[in-house]
């Protein structure tokens, strides 16, 4: 049985952990996220990543274990005073990662000062069939 669960955060710049968490309902697979960005970009070198993890803090470094997914969205201005909005939306696979009950997922950002954004995660989990349901419909 699959199920989506939707995270919802909105940042205004820099570095943010923990804009968004869910507790994973019972024990299964996260099979796979669905992102939809939207940003504001006011200068001409702004970017924005967004990023999945097991972890409460973002991360940026090498052999980071706890990330699951990242989406990355920039643009550039021709002009120094110009703005652009700039959006993103795509499916991610993933490799069928067990999860268990109770466990926590958190959503990030990582972008420029300045950058406005919304960030959505839908995350597809497929479970036991001989499960509880996760939620009501």
């Amino acid at each position: 049985m699959g199920t989506a669960i939707l995270m919802h955060g909105v940042t205004t710049g820099g570095t943010e952990s923990a804009i968004a968490q869910i507790d994973v309902p019972k024990d299964g697979l996260l099979i796979g996220i669905e992102w939809g960005i939207q940003a504001l970009f006011d200068t001409t070198s702004d970017s924005l990543r967004a990023q999945v993890s097991f972890g409460s803090v973002a991360v940026g470094t090498n052999d980071s274990r706890q990330v699951v997914s990242v989406a990355n969205l920039g643009a550039a201005t021709f002009t120094a005073g110009g703005s652009i909005i700039a959006g993103d939306t795509h499916y991610a696979s993933l490799p069928d990662i067990p999860v268990g009950a109770g466990e926590r997922l958190y959503l990030h950002s990582i972008g420029a000062a300045g950058v406005v954004a919304t960030i959505q995660a839908v995350l597809h989990f497929d479970f036991d069939l001989d499960q509880p349901k996760a939620r009501r419909r």
